[in-house]
């Protein structure tokens, strides 16, 4: 995927990307409502891309600012994963890495972006996601337009501790409808 908002470049993740994950996912910030261990090494976070490299289910794209005068700066990640085009696909994993890039409507935008991606070109007739107990990107999640669809209780362990996890979805037509209306 190649894709452009009003303000980011969304593109297929590259070996050069991987390190600068490492070092995300090495923040709270970043890891906080996601499964990822505090002893995650580089290691797993290369293994992880070269599996999704080579697993037509899975891919990973990386989130890019456009800057004025300037050349585009990594803020983000996104991994998609369980996808069987025609059918449905999971938003694994999306995140603006620096906090200071949060709360600007980058994450909506990459968002979006990855949704019409998933309709439009996988043509998708379902996309859900799930997120850990108290993850503010709930708002953002509604603000797309997913519906929550329930709460799987103590589903996800991150180390050592047991986590509820909510799960959410949008479905083809609720998609569509939310593209006539302008303040989605």
């Amino acid at each position: 995927m190649h894709c452009e908002t009003e303000d980011l470049i969304i593109r297929d993740s590259e070996l050069e990307d991987v390190d600068q994950f490492f070092q995300w996912e090495t923040r709270p910030e970043v890891t906080e409502f996601f499964s990822i261990s505090r002893y995650q090494t580089r290691d797993d976070v290369y293994d992880k891309f070269f599996r999704d490299r080579n697993d037509p289910s899975a891919s990973q794209f990386t989130i890019l600012l456009k800057q004025e005068g300037q050349g585009p700066v990594m803020i983000g990640r996104v991994v998609l994963g369980d996808l069987i085009p025609g059918w449905k696909g999971e938003i694994w994993r999306i995140y603006i890495a620096d906090t200071s890039f949060r709360g600007k409507g980058y994450g909506y935008q990459a968002l979006r972006a990855v949704m019409d991606y998933m309709f439009t070109v996988l043509e998708m007739e379902r996309v859900y996601l799930d997120f850990y107990t108290g993850n503010p990107a709930e708002s953002l999640y509604l603000k797309a337009g997913f519906t929550e669809e329930g709460v799987l209780r103590r589903n996800c362990r991150k180390d050592g501790e047991l986590h509820d996890v909510h799960l959410m979805s949008i479905l083809k037509d609720e998609y569509l409808a939310t593209l006539g209306d302008r303040t989605k």
